[in-house]
């Protein structure tokens, strides 16, 4: 009797696959119940655990336990009242258990039957046992698995000799009990455990026990194996048109794959004929590959128009680390259809004016750097200005410090080329080397150093189709001090006061022959203060005599955390600007004494964070640079961001001004209200309107809101966007690929785990 009694064991530790629960009596214990470490593996949003109190026995007999327990003529064992057979790795409990030993056993009356992590209740139970025959079958069943959350019920669950199970009318889902917020219901369902995959005919999904989708015939995983079959399909709705996106993925090898996704867009009744190249259909389609070294991506996204047009995007992209040190890759994209894009595209390729076409090696050894890449473009459009092209760029750096001496050399040779063939490219050569002695202890130091620029030209000009050469070799000279002022404060709190100047020295020198390629001005910070360079690239050399002066200070909490940090400053020149990003050399470009007063203030804290940054000419009464960011998140759940930019221009049209704001703000423990605006104060208008509402509990998570948003033609669109998440199940969405918004932010904060 043991024997065939361990074969039933094992029978049903296979069968339950899908799980259940719907009240305390299916081992549900709420939150405050829970130990402490019980409570950190839930989500804020989950309201309890489902808790396995079951164990296996340590022995391998089997043991009876009934009010009454007897065998009849024939052979036949009854257990009545509180019956329970247990087995090391199982528990049958019923009112009646009756059975032949190696034939069958059938209970009936409360039934349940438990194993390690698994839990299935039903009004009858028959169990076959014969040698190569074993079965079982449940009726009104209720079943339950405590780690993955899944619980259902069903009409009839029947297991057959070949391991297949069987589920007659049933649903599953992973909601907590009493919060059905979906169920995905079945006429009959297959499950496979030999082959991971489960099968279901006549399916609803359900929301709020409202059908919300319907699939005559859904195929899906029951665990981790990879396996060929249609993924969940995505949909979209808008006043104009229906979107519907099926993929279906294909399990190539252990080391490729691939996902076809076929996309259809239809017009809703009343769609305005001229909107006719919006709908149609279309293919995206994925393939990945994994090797040893790394990854290799392929994807391309195809449309077809109702006119018949294309729009196709496609890309290669593979990054192999070769060796420790060694590491190559590839980005090729691509457009193809003469400046039209898919209007429906699951890629990752996005719509742009140039599609870059590179590839890199970079080998890295300690304090050792170097690069080769080059990079092209596509650019879809003939009337748009094509970028310069690498051919190639090859870079290396070394870095050496130690508590006295720093040597940064910088190396970079390029070869330029104009696509569109106006203007000049050419090979640029450039080599920087910073070389600095720095003296110091804890209170204060001096640094003293030298930046080394020598740039060499081969260039050629496509209008007047002449070569020429041109070199310039120019020494920077720097120092720079400071001083550490530290104090005590209540509460344990520490402060610092650091005085900084420095003088930098770059002397002028004639560069009218030489070409902007990669150059560009930087804003005047208070960082950019104390940088030994005016501009960004390796084009332009930029002179000045100056000296800097700064006060910094930081306010360090209890537990050494700098929570503040207020600096202010100001450049003062000694010599007359004359380097500039355009035209020739050796004119004033720039002849004002000193630079604005330069001010930053920087908090850091655990709920609120606050950066901003300010710089006022008193000469002119006027502010040209005022940037503010805040960020506040209390433990209520309120996520409120407020920014601001200003950025001074003689040409007002091209003055930056623009103001944004977004919240989120809870309504109770479940619903969300988010609003975002973004406001252009030198065009006086809104840019950016977003307005919502979101829901979410520990099984489903959905949010819905409207938006209007300017693109970057300067026209204005709206939109309803809908998304939602059946934990476990799938996820189906209208998202706004052009906008960053705050719907966004909702979306993606929380500990929800999706």
């Amino acid at each position: 009797m043991p024997k065939h009694l361990r074969s039933y064991a094992l029978l049903f530790q296979s069968l339950f696959i899908l799980p259940m629960a719907e009240a305390n009596e299916w081992d549900w214990v709420p939150k405050e119940s829970l130990s402490p470490s019980q409570q950190a593996t839930l989500s804020q949003y989950c309201r309890g655990a489902y808790i396995d109190g079951w164990q296996a026995m340590d022995d391998e007999n089997t043991h009876l336990l009934a009010d009454m327990i007897y065998r009849d003529e024939q052979g036949t064992l009854y257990m009545e009242g509180a019956a329970t057979l247990r087995q090391p790795l199982s528990e049958l409990n019923a009112d009646l258990i009756e059975g032949v030993q190696n034939e069958y056993y059938q209970a009936t009356g409360d039934v349940s039957l438990r194993a390690s992590g698994q839990l299935i209740r039903s009004d009858s139970a028959y169990m076959s046992t014969a040698k190569g025959n074993q079965s079982a079958q449940f009726e009104n069943a209720k079943f339950l698995a405590h780690d993955s959350r899944i619980r259902g019920e069903a009409s009839e669950i029947a297991r057959s000799k070949d391991g297949l199970i069987f589920i007659k009318e049933g649903f599953y889902t992973t909601c907590e009990p009493g919060q059905d917020s979906w169920t995905l219901y079945g006429s009959s369902i297959e499950l496979n455990p030999d082959s991971g995959f489960g099968t279901a005919k006549h399916v609803q999904i359900r929301v709020r026990d409202i059908p919300v989708f319907y699939f005559p015939w859904l195929r899906f995983p029951l665990d981790d194996r990879r396996q060929s079959g249609f993924l969940f399909p995505s949909f979209g709705f808008s006043g104009k048109s229906i979107t519907l996106s099926t993929p279906y993925y294909l399990n190539l090898a252990p080391d490729y794959d691939a996902t076809v996704t076929p996309n259809l867009v239809i017009p809703v009744a009343g769609s305005d004929e001229a909107d006719k190249d919006q709908y149609g259909q279309g293919l995206d389609i994925e393939i990945r590959h994994l090797s040893q070294y790394g990854t290799t991506v392929f994807e391309q996204s195809t449309f077809y128009d109702e006119n018949g047009d294309e729009g196709t995007l496609r890309a290669l992209r593979s990054n192999q680390q070769l060796t420790e040190n060694l590491n190559v890759g590839v980005n090729l994209e691509d457009n193809p259809t003469e400046n039209r894009e898919p209007e429906v595209n699951n890629t990752s390729i996005q719509e742009k004016d140039n599609y870059e076409r590179s590839t890199y090696a970079r080998y890295d050894l300690g304090n050792f750097s170097s690069n080769v890449q080059v990079r092209r473009y596509q650019t879809p459009d003939p009337t748009v200005d094509q970028p310069l092209e690498w051919m190639p760029r090859v870079s290396a750096s070394y870095r050496y410090a130690d508590t006295r001496y720093s040597y940064q050399p910088d190396v970079e040779f390029t070869d330029f080329y104009e696509p569109d063939e106006t203007g000049e490219d050419g090979q640029r050569l450039a080599l920087n080397q910073d070389f600095n002695v720095q003296f110091g202890n804890a209170w204060g130091d001096i640094t003293a150093g030298m930046l080394h620029q020598y740039r060499n030209y081969s260039l050629h000009d496509y209008d007047s189709r002449q070569d020429s050469d041109a070199e310039v070799n120019h020494l920077t000279y720097y120092l720079d001090t400071s001083v550490v002022f530290d104090r005590s404060l209540e509460n344990q709190w520490r402060q610092t006061l650091e005085p900084r100047v420095q003088y930098l020295n770059a002397p002028y020198q004639d560069q009218s022959d030489i070409p902007d390629f990669d150059a560009n001005e930087m804003d005047m910070t208070y960082a950019q203060a104390f940088s030994h360079r005016r501009f960004s690239g390796n084009d332009r050399i930029g002179d000045t005599e100056q000296i800097a002066l700064g006060l910094e200070s930081r306010f360090y909490d209890s537990n050494n955390v700098n929570r503040w940090t207020l600096q202010g400053g100001q450049v003062f020149y000694l010599e007359d600007r004359k380097v500039g990003l355009e035209g020739d050399t050796g004119s004033v470009v720039d002849d004002s004494s000193h630079s604005a007063v330069l001010s930053s203030a920087t908090y850091n804290g655990d709920r609120f964070t606050l950066a901003n940054h300010l710089n006022y000419d008193f000469d002119d009464n006027r502010v040209d640079l005022a940037q503010t960011a805040l960020k506040y998140k209390p433990d209520s759940g309120i996520v409120f961001n407020l920014s601001f930019s200003y950025l001074y221009d003689e040409d007002e049209t091209d003055m930056t001004k623009q103001s944004g704001f977004g919240a989120i703000i809870p309504i109770n423990d479940n619903w969300h209200f988010f609003h975002q605006q973004s406001y252009d104060w030198v065009e006086r208008e809104h840019t950016a309107q977003v307005a919502g509402l979101g829901y979410e509990n520990c099984c489903i998570k959905t949010s819905f809101s409207y938006q209007r948003w300017r693109d970057d033609d300067g026209i204005f669109d709206e939109g309803v966007f809908i998304q939602f998440i059946l934990r476990s199940l799938s996820g189906v969405d209208q998202t706004n690929s052009d906008l960053t918004t705050i719907a966004d932010d909702y979306w993606n904060q929380g500990k929800v785990g999706y």
